[in-house]
This record gives structure tokens, C-alpha cells and sequence, in this order.
């Protein structure tokens, strides 16, 4: 009985197929998830440099404020990209540019 179930190769062609799709699963399913992390690893790129950019452009907007009749040391306003929302928050310490005692400036980006 032995002999015959040793003999008898049926089957074979059967497991071999069926671990070549298993294989070739296993490899789409790896290759369709890189895809999806380099898309969102680069959308999230794209926010932080929009973020930065916002930030970079704060700045001047808040100095120029400081030459205006009423200049305030703390200015918040919201910047809509594509369907983002940013906050720009920006807070000058010390008495602005008139005194020429600024000792600090930031600039905070939410999104």
C-alpha cells in the first residue's frame, strides 16, 4: 500500500501551482504596500513643506504689522491650501521693532 501512494504523483502538479500563487501573493501584496507607504510618506512631505513655507511667510507679515498704527505682538490667522487647513500662529517677545528689544520670535504652523 505503501509503494502505491509513492508512486502515485497526481497531486504534484497541483501543490506546485498552488505554492507558486502563494508566492506570487505574497510578492503583490509586499510590492502594493511599499506603493501605499510612499504615498503617504510623500503626501505628508507635502504638508510639512506647505507648513514651512506658511512659517517663512509669517514672518515678514508680522513685522510689517509692527510698523502698522495698532501693531499687536501675537497675530493668528488660517490659510486654506487645497482641502488643508493651516493655523499660523505667530508671537514677538519683547516690545517689537520700534525699541528694537525683540528677544524672541515664533512662528507655529498647525495643520
Amino acid at each position: 500500500m505503501l509503494r502505491q501512494l509513492r508512486a502515485n504523483e497526481k497531486g504534484i502538479v497541483f501543490v506546485t501551482v498552488l505554492l507558486i500563487i502563494i508566492v506570487m501573493m505574497i510578492l503583490t501584496v509586499s510590492i502594493v504596500s511599499l506603493n501605499v507607504t510612499q504615498v503617504v510618506n510623500t503626501s505628508g512631505e507635502a504638508k510639512n513643506i506647505q507648513a514651512q513655507y506658511l512659517a517663512l511667510g509669517a514672518i515678514p507679515f508680522l513685522y510689517a504689522n509692527q510698523w502698522s498704527s495698532s501693531p499687536g505682538n501675537t497675530i493668528t490667522y488660517t490659510e486654506t491650501l487645497g482641502t488643508r487647513q493651516f493655523t499660523v500662529t505667530m508671537n514677538l517677545g519683547g516690545p517689537g521693532l520700534a525699541g528694537y528689544d525683540t528677544s524672541s520670535l515664533s512662528v507655529n504652523v498647525v495643520y
